[in-house]
């Protein structure tokens, strides 16, 4: 479900890879991944991590089938939802730099999810959005990251909507960092990661601690 890739500048990249459900997050997959940011952060030889998903898009958010079992279970909605939480927190967590490669669609949770590392590299034609409004269901737990990068109007028109954000809006909103063609994407979010991993260790963590306050 993550797949695992060494990159030059002591890059890891970590790709979501479920393509058959557009890189949809069930809980298998959330757990691998905060196990594989565990894992990067604590390791020696990475100095740097980027997100990424595969088949060309990054992530269609939560499972809604997954949703739809947990409804009737409260205990195991609340444990969903607790890992949720977990990895809108992970990236900022992490003391190393970890930056968003956005190709194809990032949805709900996994726009905040990009919104959550600490750069963004979009596609020319990826986009953004948060739908959940239009499926009847709050974005209690992915809304803040968002609201934490627009503020109440700006935050409250795109979840109140749905509709998607583009890469040129999302880059003069603020939302992304920088925005290139998509064959280019990765490339450019490692050579980010690594330019960023260039500060010592110690003046990263207390950046992203500063950054992330």
């Amino acid at each position: 479900m993550i797949q695992v890739e060494a990159h030059k500048g002591g890059v890891r990249l970590l790709r979501l890879d479920r393509p058959q459900k557009r890189n949809a997050m069930d809980r298998a997959m959330v757990e691998a991944l905060l196990a594989a940011l565990r894992d990067a952060g604590n390791d020696p030889a990475v100095a740097a991590i980027v997100l990424a998903g595969a088949a060309g898009g990054f992530s269609a958010g939560a499972d809604l089938a997954e949703m739809k079992q947990l409804a009737s279970d409260p205990a195991a909605r609340a444990a969903r939802s607790a890992l949720t939480v977990a990895l809108m927190d992970a990236p900022t967590q992490v003391p190393k730099p970890v930056v968003a490669a956005v190709q194809g669609a990032a949805m709900g949770a996994g726009a905040s999810l990009a919104l959550a590392c600490d750069a963004v590299a979009m596609a020319e034609d990826a986009r953004l959005a948060w739908p959940e409004a239009k499926h009847a269901m709050l974005p209690r737990l992915v809304a803040p990251v968002l609201l934490r990068h627009l503020g109440p109007k700006p935050a409250f028109d795109l979840l109140a909507t749905g509709r998607a954000v583009g890469a040129a809006e999302a880059l003069a909103l603020g939302l992304a960092t920088r925005v290139v063609p998509a064959a280019q994407v990765e490339d450019v979010a490692c050579a980010m990661a690594a330019s960023a991993a260039l500060l010592p260790p110690e003046a990263m963590a207390e950046l992203k601690r500063m950054v992330h306050a």
